[in-house]
C-alpha cells in the first residue's frame, strides 16, 4: 500500500439497525440493503507492519425518507479513516519525551492528525469563579519560553499543597484582570495569602482581596536577611585588605547556623597558618567590625526565630 508491505484485515460489517439515521423511521420493510461501502482502515502497528482493516460496512436505503445510511461500529468514528484504538495509542505515546513527528511516523498518519488527536484529548480547564480557597499561596516559576512575560504566575491552596490555577503571565495588569473574574464573594472569603516579597502582589492583595492579611514566607525573610550580611562581609572585605582573603574564603561560615559549629576538631588553615576550629575562625571574622557583628547576630537570631517557631520574637 502506498510502497509499503502492509498488513491487510479483511472483514464485513453488518447488522439489522433499530431505525433509519436519517428520519429515525423504526426498522421495517421499507428500509431495505442497500449494498456495501468499503473502507481502509488504519490500524495500530502490529510486528512493525503498517496494518490496515479493509472493512465492508452494510448500507441500507430508507423508502420512507428516501436516504440511504451506513452502519456505525465502535473501531472507527464516522467519515474516519483512522481507528479509534490508533487514537488513542498516538495519545499514550504524547506522554513520553517524542516529537510529533516521530508519532506520526510509527503510527502511519500524518503530523497534522497526531496533533489534532493530542488537542481532542486535552481539556481546557474551568475554575470555579464562584469559590476560592481561604489560605492561599502564590508565587511565580519558568514555564515555556512562548509564555507572554517572562515568568508565569501559580497560586494554590496552602492547607492542602492543590494548585487552583496556573497564569501564563504574572504581571500586575494581568493578574487584576484574571482576578476580577471571581466573584467578591470569593475574593472576600481569602483570610491569607502567602507572598514572596515581589511588590506588585501586595498591590494586587491589597487592591482585589481587601480583607486578606498577607504573610511573607520564611524562606524568603531569610533570605534577606542573609543578603544584607553578605553585603556587609563585602564592604568590610573591600576595605580591610589583610583580612581580605579570609573574609572571601570563610563566606559559609557567617551564614552556617551557630548551633552547628565545630568548636572541637582543630584543621590547619593556610590562611591563618594555623590550627583552628570553626568557631575560633567566626570569633576571629566578626571582631573585625562592629558593624559586621552585628548584622551576624541579628542574621542567628531572626534564624533562631524562624528554627523554634516563635512568631512574637
Amino acid at each position: 500500500i502506498k510502497g509499503v508491505q502492509s498488513k491487510v484485515f479483511y472483514g464485513q460489517l453488518t447488522y439489522q439497525p433499530k431505525a433509519c439515521y436519517a428520519c429515525g423511521h423504526v426498522f421495517d420493510d421499507q428500509i431495505i440493503k442497500h449494498g456495501f461501502k468499503t473502507s481502509l482502515i488504519k490500524m495500530p502497528s502490529i510486528s512493525g507492519f503498517h496494518t490496515y482493516l479493509k472493512l465492508r460496512k452494510q448500507r441500507y436505503f430508507c423508502k420512507h425518507c428516501h436516504s440511504t445510511f451506513t452502519l456505525k461500529t465502535s473501531v472507527v468514528a464516522k467519515n474516519c479513516c483512522i481507528s479509534n484504538n490508533t487514537k488513542v495509542s498516538i495519545a499514550l505515546n504524547a506522554k513520553d519525551k517524542i516529537s510529533e513527528k516521530d508519532i506520526a511516523m510509527k503510527h502511519n498518519v500524518s503530523h497534522a492528525t497526531v496533533s489534532r488527536v493530542i488537542d481532542s484529548f486535552y481539556s481546557y480547564y474551568q475554575p470555579n469563579v464562584h469559590y476560592l480557597p481561604k489560605h492561599l499561596c502564590f508565587d511565580e516559576f519558568k514555564s515555556v519560553k512562548s509564555a507572554a512575560g517572562a515568568m508565569s504566575f501559580i497560586f494554590c491552596d496552602s492547607e492542602t499543597g492543590e494548585i487552583v490555577d496556573i497564569v501564563e503571565d504574572r504581571r500586575l495588569h494581568v493578574l487584576k484582570e484574571y482576578f476580577l473574574r471571581y466573584s467578591k464573594k470569593a475574593r472576600d472569603a481569602v483570610k491569607t495569602i502567602v507572598i514572596d516579597m515581589y511588590s506588585p502582589y501586595i498591590s494586587l492583595i491589597h487592591e482585589v482581596f481587601p480583607k486578606a492579611e498577607i504573610v511573607l514566607d520564611k524562606f524568603h525573610i531569610l533570605q534577606l536577611f542573609s543578603r544584607a550580611l553578605n553585603k556587609t562581609r563585602i564592604n568590610v572585605m573591600n576595605r580591610d585588605k589583610k583580612n581580605y582573603n579570609k573574609l572571601k574564603k570563610y563566606w559559609k561560615l557567617l551564614l552556617k547556623d551557630q548551633t552547628k559549629l565545630d568548636y572541637k576538631n582543630y584543621t590547619y588553615h593556610r590562611c591563618f597558618k594555623k590550627h583552628m576550629c570553626e568557631v575560633e575562625i567566626l570569633h576571629y571574622l566578626i571582631d573585625l567590625d562592629s558593624e559586621l557583628k552585628a548584622s551576624y547576630e541579628l542574621y542567628q537570631y531572626v534564624q533562631h526565630c524562624i528554627k523554634t517557631k516563635d512568631f512574637e520574637l
